[in-house]
């Protein structure tokens, strides 16, 4: 059967350059998913920017998301069996590794579509994402293929996963913070021109980062209850490190949430929060 396309017009969040994008009929065919996030790729509406357009089951756009990351052009073509974090970037988009990396870092079950053109190894894909984490995390979770090119005939069995296809389209987040975090890593990661020193930086970046959650989790174990901004002077004192943001506590929050205890991420306060709830 031949694939019918739906489409819709779309502007650059950054210069408003103005284009019309073509989008798969049978994602809009269904209403499993609520917005569907599609990533537009350098070059596709303008030149010079890459962004994500929200878009619901109508086809109706939404809002969009800004990506300040500009890849240099390659000078060589990408072997797709090559463990790279280009490669990754070349199969699922930009936006796509960010999620599939959060999605292994704070355990949520993970989806990819596959359709029949397909020819991703699961095994190569899981091994570049478990390879960015520490080794007692690696066989926590796993990116899974479903050979189902008909969305309405798809059955999860969490609730909270991620979806995707690889057509690049991201189905379903089931986070509500943006992907800051992955974003600057990646970021600093392809800064760098040798490929292995760019998974060697990444796994630092991610320990460093569940470090700083462990220590937080270990700290909950022996309170009742902690405020944001004492736990931002706790981490800063006896990790020798900056001040933290919120933005970092929200993830460690939902990192110990997901991956030890929702009780015990409970236990992080806000102090505006909770005197609104007073109110």
């Amino acid at each position: 059967m031949v694939e019918s396309y739906k489409e819709i017009t779309v502007t650059c969040p950054v210069c408003e350059a103005i284009k019309n994008i073509k989008i798969p009929e049978a994602i809009f065919a269904q209403k499993k998913f609520g917005t569907i996030k599609i990533q537009v790729p350098q070059g596709a509406v303008c030149k010079e920017h890459q962004f994500i357009v929200f878009v619901d089951t109508k086809g109706l756009v939404r809002g969009y998301e800004k990506i300040d990351l500009l890849m240099k052009p390659l000078e060589k073509e990408i072997d797709p069996y090559r463990l790279t974090l280009r490669s990754f970037i070349n199969k699922f988009g930009l936006y796509g590794v960010f999620s599939l990396i959060h999605a292994k870092i704070f355990n949520y079950p993970a989806y990819i579509l596959r359709n029949k053109d397909s020819t991703e190894r699961t095994d190569l894909i899981n091994n570049i994402a478990n390879i960015l984490l520490p080794e007692n995390y690696r066989a926590t979770s796993k990116i899974i293929f479903l050979d189902e090119t008909d969305y309405n005939k798809i059955k999860l069995g969490e609730k909270n996963s991620f979806v995707m296809d690889t057509q690049q389209h991201i189905l379903q987040t089931p986070w509500s913070e943006k992907l800051k975090f992955e974003e600057a890593i990646i970021k600093e990661a392809l800064e760098i021109i040798d490929e292995e020193e760019q998974m060697v930086l990444l796994q630092q970046n991610i320990s460093k980062f569940i470090y700083e959650a462990e220590f937080v989790k270990n700290f909950l174990e022996g309170v009742k209850m902690v405020y944001e901004d004492d736990l931002i002077e706790k981490i800063s004192r006896e990790l020798m490190m900056p001040k933290v943001n919120r933005y970092r506590i929200s993830l460690i929050k939902d990192f110990i949430r997901q991956r030890f205890s929702p009780k015990l991420s409970e236990k992080i306060k806000n102090k505006v929060e909770e005197f609104l709830n007073l109110l």
